[in-house]
């Protein structure tokens, strides 16, 4: 169950998470030829108010991945963004992933698999692999049309090269 929940929320970073940004009637994730995420280093400088700047994030939200929609709920608590996996009839599918602040650090906590920020803005957040190489690197970025794009970002891993994807998640209505 927590293999296909963390699946189910790659794909959502990954819709989320990293589209052409000029089409903001765009279904479909697409391929793009130019990588957009930035490669930094985790930060252990955050704060409660940087938290509160994602509020922009806050809603129930559906983005494709190819032809099959997703959905997903994102809340801002007081020092955390709590991410809801949900099904097509708006039920919570799981348990839900949580983003927390600690210390400093605002993340996931997944072992060696483990995701934190970087950089946090009123318009974006960046998240970064504790360990290189072994997740992805994905931004969150507010579009002006309420809606906003996620951008994932993966190394190369033996035969397989570096790549990335882009998402739109648009505002949904179960």
């Amino acid at each position: 169950m927590a293999t296909m929940r963390n699946y189910t929320f790659v794909l959502a970073v990954m819709a989320v998470s990293f589209i052409a940004a000029s089409c903001s009637d765009a279904q479909v994730a697409k391929p793009d030829t130019t990588p957009t995420v930035a490669h930094s280093t985790p930060s252990k400088k955050f704060t409660t108010a940087d938290v509160a700047k994602l509020k922009w994030i806050e809603g129930t939200w559906r983005g494709m991945d190819g032809d099959k929609p997703f959905y997903e709920r994102y809340k801002i608590e007081e020092t955390a963004m709590v991410v809801e996996s949900l099904r097509a009839d708006g039920s919570v599918n799981g348990e839900p992933d949580r983003f927390e602040l600690k210390d400093g650090e605002f993340g996931k906590d997944e072992g060696d698999r483990r995701s934190v920020a970087s950089e946090i803005t009123a318009d974006h957040i960046q998240f970064v692999p504790t360990v290189p190489g072994k997740s992805n690197s994905f931004r969150f970025e507010r579009q002006p049309n309420n809606t906003w794009r996620a951008v994932l970002e993966w190394p190369a891993k033996g035969d397989k090269p570096a790549g990335h994807k882009i998402y739109i998640m648009e505002p949904w209505n179960p």
